[in-house]
C-alpha cells in the first residue's frame, strides 16, 4: 500500500484546524461528538486546543459562576499533563475517571446507600456486616468494607454507581449545572454502559452536559470497557495525520487499518519495519499460559541476538535505547531478575503499582531513603521518611543512623526481604506504618497457631507476606529500576499513549492473546462469529498499540510458531524481505544471517 504524505507542515496543520472547527461547531450547537484519531494523530493536541478556546471564550461556554469544563482521563499522568497545559485553570476540572465520578456522586449519600446492596460483591458482605442504613458512603483504597458507620466502596463500584445515577434525568441535569461540557479522553476505555448513561436516552435529544469523546476504538485493550460508541448520538470527526511515526511504520498501520488511512507529516525519516520469526525452533515449547512459546532461556538469548541484528540492519545508533515491549510482567520479571517477586503475588498491581502496603514501603520509602543517605542528601532523606517520624535528637543519633544503614545495606546485598524488614521493624530511628507492623504481627500469629505439618494457606495477604520475606532482596532493587522506568522494558499494556524512537515488540504466548491466529484471520475478520471476533479484536488491538509506539524503527519478534496464513499476512504488510527467520544450532543457540 502506497503511503500518502502531507505535502508540507501547513497542510498537516490545516487538518488539525479543520478538526478543531468541527469540534467547536458541535459544541456551539450542543451536539455530542467523537474525535476518532488513530495512533499518533494528535488527539491530545486537539483536546488541549479545544480547552484553550473554551477558556479564551469562557462566558460563551461557561456562562454561570462556578461552572467548569470537565476533562476525564484514565491516568494521573494524563491528568497532570492537562492541568499543566491549561495553566491549572480553576475553570477546568481535570481528573481520572474515578476522581471525576466520585466528585459528582459523593453528595448523593442516600441514593448511594440504597444502590449498594444491588451491586455485585456486596450481597455476601452485607450478610456478614448487616445493613448499611445510616452509614455514610466513601471511597479510599478500593476495598469493600463496612466499619465505624462508613461503607467503603470497591474500585469497580464507582462506575457502577455512577451509571445508575446517570440513568436519571434529574441527576444529568444537576451535573450539567456544574459541568456544561464534559470531555472524555481515551473514550474507548470508559466502563461499559457508562457512556450510554451519561448521554441519556439515545432515542431522544440528550439532557444535561454536552459530551466530547476523544479516542480510538482500536486502542481498547482493557476488559469491561465500551470500545466503539458508534451506536450513540455523536457526531464523528476523524484525523488522518500521523505526527509520530515514520512512513515505514505508517505503511504497516495502514495495511492493518485501511478504513482509517493515515499520512506521515513531512520531515520524517523513512524508518523501518523488520519482523523476526522463530518457526525453526524444534525444541519443547510452553504450555498453558505460555502456550507455544520458546523456553525462557532461549527467549533471552534470542532477544539479545535480535536486538543486535536489528541495530546493525536498521542502523540504530548504539546510544539510542531500543524500547522492548513484552506481553506480561512475568516475562519482564524473568528478564530483569525479579521473578520470585512476581511469583509471590496473585495480582501484578500489588507489586508493579505498589498497591500492597509492604511493597509500597520498600519501593517508595526505604529504597529512596537508602539512596539519599549514600549520596549524603540527609535533608531529603528525612523528608522521605517524614511519615515514618524519623528521630534526630542529638549527635549520637548520627552514629546510630550510620550504623543502621550499614546493617540495612548488608542485608540488601546478601540477605532476603525478611532480613531487611526485621532490621527496619526492630530499630528505633524511624517508625514504619502501622500496616507494616500489623502484617508482621498477623503473619507471626498465623504461624504460631499452625499445627505440626500444616502450611499457612490463608488469608492471601499474610501468605504472600511470608513468601515475600524469603525473596532475595536484590530482586526488590531490580524491581524498583523497572517500575521507575530505568530499564528499556515495559509491557505492551503499559505504554499506551507513549512513543519511542525505536521499538522491539515481543509477541509471545498467553492465554488471553493469540497473535498467530489473529494474523491468520485478518483477511476473513469480517466473517468471524461473535466469539471469534472478540478474541480477534482483543489480540489485534494490543498488537496495534504495540506497533504504533515506534517513531522511526519497529522490530517485531514472534516467539510462537507462525502458520503459513499468518506469515502471508505479514508478507503482504511489510514484504518478504523484511521477515527474517531465526535459526537455531543443535545446542539451541540462535543464529541470524545478516
Amino acid at each position: 500500500m502506497k503511503v500518502t504524505t502531507f505535502q508540507d507542515d501547513a497542510t498537516a496543520n490545516q487538518e488539525s484546524r479543520h478538526a478543531l472547527r468541527e469540534i467547536l461547531a458541535s459544541l456551539d450547537s450542543r451536539r455530542n461528538f467523537k474525535l476518532e484519531a488513530g495512533a499518533g494523530a494528535g488527539k491530545t493536541h486537539s483536546l488541549i486546543d479545544t480547552l484553550r478556546h473554551i477558556l479564551e471564550n469562557r462566558p460563551e461556554y461557561l456562562p454561570r459562576e462556578g461552572q467548569q469544563v470537565a476533562c476525564v482521563t484514565y491516568t494521573n499522568v494524563a491528568r497532570d499533563e492537562i492541568v499543566s497545559r491549561t495553566d491549572a485553570s480553576p475553570h477546568v476540572f481535570a481528573g481520572t475517571i474515578h476522581g471525576f465520578l466520585c466528585e459528582i456522586i459523593s453528595s448523593f449519600q442516600k441514593t448511594l446507600s440504597q444502590e449498594i446492596g444491588t451491586l455485585p460483591g456486596w450481597k455476601q458482605l452485607l450478610t456478614e456486616e448487616g445493613s448499611v442504613d445510616g452509614c455514610s458512603v466513601s471511597y479510599d483504597l478500593g476495598f469493600r468494607r463496612v466499619r465505624d458507620g462508613v461503607a467503603w466502596l470497591h474500585h469497580d463500584d464507582i462506575p457502577a454507581l455512577a451509571t445508575r445515577l446517570f440513568e436519571r434525568k434529574k441527576f444529568r441535569s444537576l451535573v450539567a449545572d456544574r459541568f456544561p461540557i464534559i470531555f472524555v479522553d481515551e473514550y474507548q476505555d470508559t466502563p461499559a454502559g457508562l457512556a450510554e448513561a451519561m448521554i441519556g436516552n439515545t432515542a431522544s435529544l440528550p439532557t444535561g452536559s454536552t459530551y466530547g469523546f476523544f479516542g480510538d476504538h482500536w486502542q481498547q485493550i482493557y476488559d469491561r470497557t465500551c470500545g466503539k460508541i458508534d451506536h450513540l448520538p455523536v457526531t464523528a470527526i476523524d484525523k488522518r495525520a500521523n505526527w509520530r511515526s515514520s512512513p515505514a511504520v505508517v505503511s504497516l498501520l495502514n495495511h492493518m487499518r485501511p478504513e482509517l488511512p493515515q499520512a506521515p507529516v513531512p520531515g520524517r525519516k523513512t524508518g523501518s519495519v523488520v519482523i523476526y520469526q522463530t518457526n525453526s525452533w524444534t525444541g519443547p515449547r510452553g504450555a498453558r499460559s505460555r502456550k507455544g512459546q520458546i523456553p525462557d532461556l532461549t527467549l533471552k538469548e534470542t532477544l539479545r541476538h535480535v536486538a543486535e541484528d536489528a541495530r546493525l540492519r536498521n542502523q540504530i545508533p548504539r546510544g539510542e535505547p531500543l524500547k522492548t515491549l513484552m506481553l506480561t510482567h512475568s516475562s519482564i520479571a524473568s528478564e530483569l531478575g525479579f521473578g520470585q517477586v512476581n511469583e509471590v503475588f496473585k495480582y501484578n498491581d500489588d507489586y508493579v503499582r505498589k498497591q500492597d502496603d509492604v511493597m509500597a514501603f520498600l519501593l517508595e520509602t526505604l529504597e529512596p531513603a537508602c539512596e539519599l543517605f549514600h549520596t549524603k542528601r540527609f535533608g531529603l532523606m528525612l523528608e522521605t521518611l517524614k511519615r515514618s517520624r524519623p528521630r534526630m535528637r542529638n549527635r549520637s543519633d548520627k552514629t546510630g543512623w550510620a550504623d543502621l544503614f550499614h546493617r540495612i545495606d548488608e542485608a540488601r546485598d546478601i540477605g532476603t526481604v525478611g532480613d531487611v524488614l526485621d532490621i527496619v521493624l526492630e530499630q528505633k530511628y524511624f517508625s514504619p506504618s502501622r500496616a507494616i507492623h500489623d502484617r508482621q504481627r498477623k503473619w507471626t500469629e498465623a504461624l504460631s497457631s499452625l499445627r505440626a505439618g500444616e502450611v499457612l494457606s490463608e488469608p492471601r495477604q499474610i501468605v504472600e507476606y511470608g513468601k515475600l520475606r524469603d525473596v532475595p532482596y536484590h530482586q526488590i532493587i531490580a524491581l524498583r529500576d523497572y517500575v521507575n522506568e530505568k530499564t528499556p522494558f515495559s509491557t505492551q499494556h503499559g505504554v499506551k499513549g507513549e512513543e519511542y524512537p525505536s521499538v522491539l515488540a515481543v509477541f509471545g504466548g498467553w492465554t488471553r492473546y493469540n497473535f498467530p491466529k489473529m494474523l491468520a484471520d485478518f483477511p476473513r475478520s469480517q466473517s468471524l462469529d461473535d466469539e471469534d471476533r472478540k478474541r480477534f479484536e482483543r489480540s489485534r488491538n494490543l498488537f496495534y498499540v504495540a506497533c504504533s509506539r515506534a517513531q522511526e524503527n519497529l522490530v517485531m519478534l514472534f516467539t510462537t510458531e507462525l502458520s503459513e496464513e499468518a506469515l502471508k499476512t505479514l508478507e503482504e504488510w511489510v514484504g518478504p524481505s523484511n521477515i527474517i527467520a531465526v535459526d537455531y544450532s543443535p545446542d539451541g543457540t540462535p543464529r541470524i544471517t545478516v
